[in-house]
């Protein structure tokens, strides 16, 4: 069943207020149910910043206290003429929630239309574990740590950036030519969008380095570590990743970047068209499903097609390994669980792991499916995994 925009905003009002009806609240699942971007826009309003709980406590109390209180909290909603509301003083609280509502629906959906339902499924998930965590550098050396993911695009206000997090509200002014530096640690991650609309996910490890404002010509940022990028298309200004390896350029398009090999950067296209330029090389152009590796002290390229999926699969919350080595598999558990890796033997290290992880699920389960498809045993303790051979422990019983 299809409902305006507009209704839908007065039924979650009248449900936040208690005042549903039964029909209504027939519609109102039908609207949840008729899509998967409809459900996850449903309960992420429902679950932000604890809203319903706040708006109950606000009718509780004095209307005029409740709304002093609440533009204290919540400050990004200063702009809009509240002065109107204010002249109908007996209905506050109402018409507060219905805007808030539509602000809500109309600012964060128009950052969530532009991501695949799965991602966003991932960041609601890994902002549940705890992951969803950066520093972020301001040109003039302010430090600001976030730690609830930027929902939607940094907004330009004049010579100003709304740079924040949604905890924090904090704005900063910076100069047109420096340089913003977000960084994640060893066991967190971080979605961002960018000025002009590019959504960037950055795995555990990675900074991202990136101006307050692009210029007319070009969009530059540069990056160390592995990023997902989801670039807003400008036909007249390429989008370009400088790493240490060389220069990825781009127009429109999906793709990742991991810098993590010493002394090269691989490229992998999603969608679109990018070309690759290696430092000491020429600007090659690379196809949806393949790989480019540049290396510093080559002058071209390496492209060829692969499975794009175990190389992406991080950005929706999976590890996908295909034929790697175990040492490699669990260098990637021991840095996103920050757990100290220990093998019995170099036998174990040498061995091969095929398979899918759920990057967001606690660390016992992922050790238990490992364990179940090998012939290992596999503990923890506070501090370490230590890999095991079954035969070797059987063996010693005997």
């Amino acid at each position: 069943m299809a409902i305006h925009k507009r209704s839908i905003n007065s039924i979650i009002r009248e449900q936040l207020t208690g005042e549903l009806t039964e029909d209504d609240r027939k519609r109102l699942n039908a609207w949840i149910e008729s899509s998967p971007e409809n459900r996850v826009m449903y309960e992420q309003f429902m679950s932000a910043t604890n809203f319903r709980k706040r708006y109950e406590s606000y009718t509780e109390i004095d209307e005029q206290r409740a709304w002093m209180n609440f533009r204290k909290e919540h400050p990004a909603i200063r702009s809009i003429q509240w002065k109107k509301v204010l002249r109908y003083a007996a209905m506050l609280l109402l018409p507060i929630a219905g805007v808030i509502i539509s602000m809500w629906i109309s600012g964060r959906m128009d950052f969530n239309e532009t991501l695949p339902y799965e991602t966003r499924i991932a960041m609601k998930r890994s902002e549940q574990m705890g992951k969803q965590r950066a520093t972020l550098i301001f040109a003039d050396g302010e430090k600001i740590n976030l730690n609830t993911p930027l929902r939607w695009p940094l907004q330009r206000k004049g010579n100003r950036e709304s740079a924040f997090s949604l905890q924090e509200n904090k704005e900063k002014t910076v100069s047109e030519s420096g340089n913003n530096q977000l960084m994640t640690l060893s066991d967190s991650e971080y979605w961002v969008a960018l000025e002009d609309g590019t959504i960037v996910h950055l795995n555990y490890n990675t900074t991202l380095k990136y101006p307050s404002h692009f210029s007319s010509h070009d969009r530059t940022v540069y990056l160390d570590g592995e990023a997902y990028f989801q670039v807003a298309k400008e036909q007249d200004r390429p989008f370009r990743v400088v790493t240490s390896s060389g220069v990825v350029t781009q127009y429109g398009t999906s793709f990742n970047v991991n810098t993590n090999t010493m002394g090269c950067t691989k490229v992998v296209l999603v969608d679109g068209s990018v070309s690759v330029t290696p430092q000491k090389g020429e600007e090659r152009i690379i196809k949806p499903g393949e790989l480019a590796v540049l290396y510093s002290s080559l002058p071209e390229a390496e492209v060829k097609s692969v499975n794009v999926e175990s190389y992406v699969a991080w950005n929706t919350g999976h590890f996908v390994f295909e034929n790697c080595t175990f040492e490699e598999l669990m260098d990637v558990i021991s840095v996103w669980y920050g757990k100290k890796v220990i093998f019995e033997s170099d036998d174990i290290r040498r061995m091969l792991f095929t398979g899918d992880i759920d990057r967001y699920s606690s660390i016992i389960p992922v050790l238990n499916a490992i364990e179940r498809v090998t012939n290992l045993e596999i503990s923890i303790t506070e501090e370490n995994v230590i890999l095991k051979n079954r035969n070797n422990i059987d063996k010693k019983k005997k």
